[in-house]
């Protein structure tokens, strides 16, 4: 008895141990990340899972300062290792072996690697690309704009006959094509700074108590007259056309927009539109002329207003 008694208190002990040695260990490290071409901050922390506000403390970067190709940020916590050796995880594990003739890279090494242009300015045909006058910011370059204006670096350069360093100079003007953008997407690279103040005003008076995504809808309805033949083709005509926005008559196109309106106008003009093409919205609660909203079509309702066509 006693003599199974040791036999049981051992095996107990040597499956606790056994345990113990293949419990999965599991930490978080901080990743150094080099910055690459056509990184945002924004991007990165969607990559990474983890908020702008957080991965610009881990670096101590200020709310109005911008990342640079090379720069090394830290991306904070990026994961839990887990080295459970369980044999249903070996069953999902399948080695790699090299094949003969394939580069061995060194993972502890940095290495520069040079990506060919596969398509030359030459071969691109722009004859029928409609175009729009930039001037050159602090910070662009040929692969954001091809990006932001969804078009290739080989277009920009044949546009602009721009020789094979690909260098920009900030206060530039360059031509960029147009043909791949909506015509929300056009008025965001053509309006002026006071158009867009205004419209962020606008939205600030209209809608400040509303949710981010009724901010955006009462944006979207400024950029929807401004597309229509039935309004003023600016946003400036549309805002302060006679008897349409409360704002205006009240004062409150006055007031200085929050960063959510700010956000909000952005959003909008890069074509996003909870309304669905309505031109028009008001609160029901508040609304003077209620008789006439009924005569339009209603769209969707957001938040404390109703959007119509």
């Amino acid at each position: 008895m006693k003599r199974f008694l040791i036999i049981s208190l051992a095996l107990i002990l040597l499956f606790g141990l056994s345990n113990l040695v293949f419990a999965a260990p599991t930490f978080q490290v901080d990743l150094i990340y080099e910055v690459q071409q056509g990184d945002t901050l924004y991007d990165l922390s969607r990559q990474f899972e983890l908020g702008v506000k957080k991965l610009r403390s881990a670096n101590d970067l200020s709310d109005d300062e911008v990342i640079k190709v090379g720069d090394e940020l830290v991306i904070p916590n990026v994961n839990s290792l887990d080295f459970n050796h369980n044999q249903q995880q070996d069953k999902n594990i399948s080695l790699y072996e090299k094949e003969s003739g394939e580069y061995q890279l060194n993972c502890n090494q940095k290495y520069n690697v040079q990506i060919k242009n596969s398509s030359s300015s030459e071969s691109v045909d722009i004859s029928n690309l409609r175009t729009l006058e930039y001037y050159v910011r602090a910070g662009d370059n040929l692969y954001d704009l091809a990006r932001e204006f969804k078009t290739s670096i080989a277009a920009i350069k044949k546009l602009n006959k721009l020789d094979k360093s690909n260098v920009i100079r900030k206060g530039d003007k360059i031509e960029l094509p147009i043909n791949n953008l909506s015509q929300k997407e056009v008025i965001y690279h053509t309006i002026s700074d006071r158009e867009f103040e205004l419209l962020a005003r606008l939205i600030h008076g209209e809608a400040r108590g509303e949710r981010y995504i009724g901010q955006v809808a009462v944006g979207a309805v400024i950029l929807n007259r401004v597309l229509s033949s039935y309004f003023p083709n600016d946003i400036r005509s549309v805002v302060y056309q006679p008897g349409q926005f409360s704002p205006v008559a009240n004062g409150q196109i006055n007031l200085r927009p929050n960063r959510t309106s700010y956000r909000a106008a952005r959003a909008a003009l890069k074509g996003q539109d909870p309304t669905r093409g309505a031109c028009y919205f008001y609160n029901p609660r508040t609304a003077k002329n209620r008789w006439w909203f009924k005569t339009r079509e209603v769209v969707v309702e957001i938040g404390n207003h109703v959007f119509a066509k």
